[in-house]
């Protein structure tokens, strides 16, 4: 049951005095937690309904619409286009499907590796795209005519079953390579069939009833009979659970049984690793037998304050003057879901410095504008008297759709970008006021839920945008990218993260509270390891210290709306929340200082040169000086709008 407790995390949380942190914990260890019916989640019909998207959908009618997957470009939009389950491509086309080994290829501003059309396998009596029978947020099951075809992330092959038999026609001629086996070389590569009620005759594929063919490319120092022999149950209803205690643990189940999986490398140390390797846009994955695989990350507390109780007395001046100055300004509250959140973000911290200042009068005044915009925002009714600053329900897609939209919203874009920064205050402000948390509970809960959904239901699928495997989200709902899915700001993914698990302890809601700490501390560790501080080993084509947008088939050093190398970095920081000093701050500092360097370029940069300075006030004492120096003289036009001179000085303070 929900009930309004104050959260420890948020509750007069930034003491400038003796202040420890402030974040949120758990009592103990948390259990391992499975996907399961979400017993008691939030209701989506108090809302009004959502405008049509226009999505076309290749869906059964009892699937979720698995929105922000790294498959989801198989149920939405223009049909062919590939998704990528590492290392492979898989294309479905009219009638079956094509796949391929992607093999990267280290550009000095992309490392690229797009879809390889290398073996395409036509259905017997099939037509059309197929439709998505079964998804989760590691496995998907498309039916072609009499087939099921089933790709699972982390298992590198597609496995192609049927009920009822089938017969296909393959594009190229394989030969029989002992039992249960036939194999082909395609151009460089080769491709073995591992057989089970099936069999092979040169291009003709035939399953019998109950049969199995799983198709495979032969990894780099590995042998198609070991694979063959290796691969067990085809890994359809794949999924993830979580355990948290001294570390955040992630348990990806593939089958009861063994099976073949590609890990990085970095997660293979537990397992019968011997079966070769796969290169990808990520390093070099390792080729296991395992039903399962388990890693760990460092645990990361949700946190809406900072340490300052080791500032200066003349930082502490410095941060009161700029607060007189922030706070007595006339604030600008745009209305929709993206700059509209992000600038009561912006409030929201403020507001815990003028608690920590002692400053009531400006306290009082951030509260009531907080309170004033957040009322509107948690009105269920709110769309049904205006066409911004409320929430909607989209009973096609399954998920809350806020008015204004923006970035492609409607289609469920960046919906944890968004709502990151929105409940993010709530939690902030609710915590001062829980009358504020009860009147808009019943909406923030669905607009927790829509991002962060830690069990399964009718109305919200799992965990809407992460994906478990690759430890970080996917920002685009229906994925219309030969590339596939892709997500920018892997910073804004923390703080979606960070708040949903401070309103979760706000609303006394341990379930969505564990899993959204889960969330947080894989997303943390991901930000380092994909981009922050990539490993580049073996792909020394690449010409930059960090990546800007990971995607299924490319990392890429470019945005979404610049070109400007001081966006690469930033986005990458935005918007500088309390728990990303976490893992920001486990980034070596050469690296920070390098990274750094590349984005600041000759002169100060238009955009983002607040969050370069708090990034690199965590590369050690002296660069801390240096950035604090920087950002007293630095130019109000060169703050970010969710951010404030005093919340940059804070921050830079902190880091001492």
């Amino acid at each position: 049951m929900r009930r309004a407790v104050m959260a420890a995390a948020v509750a007069g949380a930034l003491l400038l005095a003796a202040c420890t942190g402030g974040s949120a914990s758990l009592d103990g260890a948390v259990p391992s937690a499975a996907p399961g019916p979400r017993e008691g989640g939030p209701d989506p019909s108090i809302l009004p309904e959502a405008a049509d998207a226009g999505v076309a959908t290749r869906l059964a009618d009892d699937v979720v619409p698995p929105t922000n997957r790294w498959y989801s470009a198989l149920a939405f939009g223009d049909p062919g286009l590939p998704v990528f389950p590492k290392p492979l491509s898989f294309q479905a086309v009219d009638g079956g499907f094509a796949m391929g080994l992607t093999r990267p290829d280290a550009q000095p501003d992309a490392i690229l590796a797009p879809a390889v059309a290398d073996l395409t396998v036509t259905v017997a009596g099939a037509s059309g795209f197929g439709e998505v029978v079964d998804a989760s947020p590691v496995a998907v099951t498309l039916a072609t005519g009499p087939v099921a075809l089933t790709l699972a992330q982390g298992v590198p092959v597609v496995a192609v079953s049927s009920d009822g038999g089938a017969e296909a026609e393959l594009s190229a001629a394989f030969e029989p390579a002992g039992d249960g086996l036939a194999t082909a070389t395609i151009g460089a590569t080769e491709y073995g069939i591992a057989l089970d009620g099936a069999s092979v005759d040169g291009t003709a594929l035939t399953l019998d009833p109950g049969g199995t063919a799983q198709l495979f490319a032969v990894p780099e120092g590995g042998e198609a009979a070991a694979i063959a022999a290796a691969l067990g149950p085809v890994a359809r209803g794949a999924d993830a659970e979580y355990a948290l205690a001294d570390a955040a643990t992630t348990t990806v189940t593939y089958a009861d049984e063994p099976t073949v999986v590609a890990v990085p490398a970095a997660r293979a140390a537990d397992l019968d690793c011997t079966l070769g390797t796969y290169a990808t846009i990520d390093g070099p994955f390792s080729v296991c037998r395992a039903s399962s695989v388990s890693w760990d990350v460092p645990l990361v507390e949700p946190s809406a304050s900072l340490d300052l109780s080791g500032i200066t007395d003349a930082e502490r001046d410095a941060i009161a003057a700029a607060f007189a100055a922030d706070a007595g300004a006339e604030p600008d509250l745009p209305a929709d879901t993206y700059f509209g959140a992000k600038a009561l973000y912006r409030l929201a911290n403020l507001l815990q410095i003028a608690d920590a200042l002692g400053e009531d009068a400006y306290a009082e005044q951030l509260q009531g504008t907080l309170e004033e915009q957040l009322d509107r925002w948690g009105d269920p009714e709110g769309c049904a008297e205006r066409a911004e600053r409320c929430f909607t329900y989209d009973p096609a897609l399954r998920g809350v759709v806020g008015l204004a939209t923006a970035f492609g919203s409607e289609q469920f874009n960046d919906h944890h970008f968004h709502y990151g920064y929105l409940l993010y205050a709530a939690a902030v402000a609710g915590a001062r006021d829980p009358e504020l948390a009860e009147r808009i509970g019943p909406v923030m809960d669905l607009v927790a839920e829509d991002i962060a959904a830690p069990g399964t239901s009718d109305a919200f699928p799992l965990r809407r945008a992460f994906d478990p495997v690759a430890g970080h989200s996917w920002a685009s709902g229906i994925s219309p990218f030969a590339d596939g899915n892709n997500q920018e700001s892997s910073s804004e993914a923390a703080l979606a993260w960070n708040a949903v698990a401070l309103w979760a302890d706000l609303r006394g809601d341990d379930a969505l509270g564990g899993s959204a700490r889960w969330m947080l501390s894989a997303e943390s560790e991901a930000a380092t390891r994909l981009w922050l501080a990539p490993d580049l080993t073996g792909l020394d084509g690449y010409a930059h210290p960090i990546v800007a947008i990971e995607w299924g088939a490319k990392r890429d050093y470019a945005t979404w709306f610049s070109d400007d190398p001081a966006a690469m970095l930033g986005i990458q920081v935005i918007p500088g929340q309390p728990a990303a000093a976490a893992y920001l701050g486990a980034v070596p500092a050469e690296r920070i200082v390098a990274s750094v360097d590349e984005a600041w370029g000759q002169g100060t940069p238009g955009q983002f040169a607040d969050y370069l300075l708090m990034y690199r006030a965590l590369a050690g004492d002296e660069e801390r000086a240096a950035a604090w120096a920087a950002a007293v003289d630095l130019p109000d036009s060169a703050i970010d709008d969710g951010s404030s001179r005093t919340w940059m000085l804070a921050w830079i303070a902190a880091a001492g």
